[in-house]
């Protein structure tokens, strides 16, 4: 089996760009265009706007997001844009879908394989209905991501990459560390001032503020001194790769099981070591006292910015190139994609409906 025809589906709800600081959409333009370096025939289902190397395929000329329409009427464009996947699914070899739910209505549907990443934390409402296509074939992005619903048929688990090109190796980083994500409750920024306070080290702080929820006001804005806890606001994608790459360490203080943690192998990638809360994929992917601390609590993340020196830049990035690269991210997806292929065939085959590939 050579050169696959290969359908990418996600929302178009935000534009696919290698840029973007929406980790689905930069994984699936990596992704995507990476697939399509390697000679695969890609098409991408996506918004319009979106940036890449494939076939581009759109119900939306921008994303939905980008402009004013409710929300019943985003949700009727996602329906739509699986409608048009599925419509022209003889097309392909295999499509790659990165909805957690919506394909499923309509992969059943088709005569080709459809395999499904889930990218956003499994809630309670759609539970039921992941059980109804618990059949489907899953791909987790870590092994703690399974424990919400082991009873899922996980087909694989791949780990996000990243271009260790772009996200370079810097092996003297300046006097400061970083906390860098959406600055919500879950994602614990207030926590990342607490531990840095207490080890009494500078902090900067960059991500996407949400002022209606309150957190803002309530927790960060009162420590921001512009001296030792610094706001710089949503880093653009340069921004945040020299922000990553002079840090003396990334904390990572999530409140959630979080499903893998992009920028975690980003910081590591430039050699910049992570402070994580041992919650989700963090003890996955920060190796413990080599490539940076999986701690407990924030006194102990206290305890380990002090220690940050014991821990080896070079080993660290050694690491990212290779567990995290994006070459070994699409590598196992080609193999995973040519397996789904051949066990689709020979159930076909046995139920006297195909022959095997």
């Amino acid at each position: 089996m050579g050169k696959l025809k290969i359908a990418q589906l996600v929302s178009n709800f935000h534009r696919v760009s290698s840029s973007s600081n929406q980790a689905i959409y930069s994984h699936v333009a990596w992704l995507t265009n990476k697939l399509a370096k390697h000679g695969h025939e890609v098409s991408l289902f996506a918004s319009g706007d979106s940036e890449t190397r494939a076939n581009l395929v759109f119900v939306t000329e921008k994303s939905t997001c980008s402009q004013k329409m409710n929300e019943d009427v985003k949700r009727h464009y996602l329906h739509l844009l699986n409608c048009k996947c599925y419509s022209l699914a003889k097309n392909f070899d295999i499509i790659h879908s990165h909805f957690n739910l919506i394909s499923s209505f309509y992969s059943g549907l088709a005569k080709v394989p459809t395999v499904q990443s889930i990218h956003s934390p499994i809630t309670e409402e759609i539970k039921p209905f992941l059980l109804y296509f618990k059949a489907n074939p899953y791909i987790s992005f870590s092994l703690a991501q399974r424990k919400v619903m082991p009873e899922l048929n996980w087909f694989a688990n791949i780990y996000h990459g990243v271009d260790t090109n772009i996200f370079s190796f810097n092996p003297a980083p300046e006097d400061y560390f970083l906390f860098l994500g959406r600055i919500t409750e879950e994602k614990g920024v207030h926590l990342a001032i607490k531990a840095a306070k207490t080890a009494n080290v500078p902090l900067i702080i960059a991500g996407r503020s949400y002022p209606e929820e309150g957190y803002w006001h309530k927790e960060i804005e009162k420590n921001i001194d512009g001296n030792k806890i610094k706001y710089v606001g949503e880093a653009n994608f340069k921004e945040k790769i020299e922000l990553l790459k002079n840090a003396k360490g990334l904390l990572f203080p999530t409140q959630y099981d979080e499903i893998f943690g992009l920028v975690m192998i980003e910081a590591m990638a430039c050699g910049t070591p992570v402070i994580g809360l041992k919650k989700g994929s963090v003890p996955e992917v920060v190796e413990d006292k080599k490539t940076g601390f999986v701690v407990e609590n924030i006194s102990d993340m206290a305890k380990a910015i002090k220690a940050i020196n014991f821990i080896s830049r070079e080993e660290t990035r050694k690491r990212a190139e290779l567990y995290f690269s994006v070459e070994k991210m699409v590598s196992g997806y080609e193999k995973i994609y040519k397996r789904a292929i051949k066990e689709y065939a020979f159930k076909k085959n046995k139920n006297g409906e195909a022959k095997p590939a």
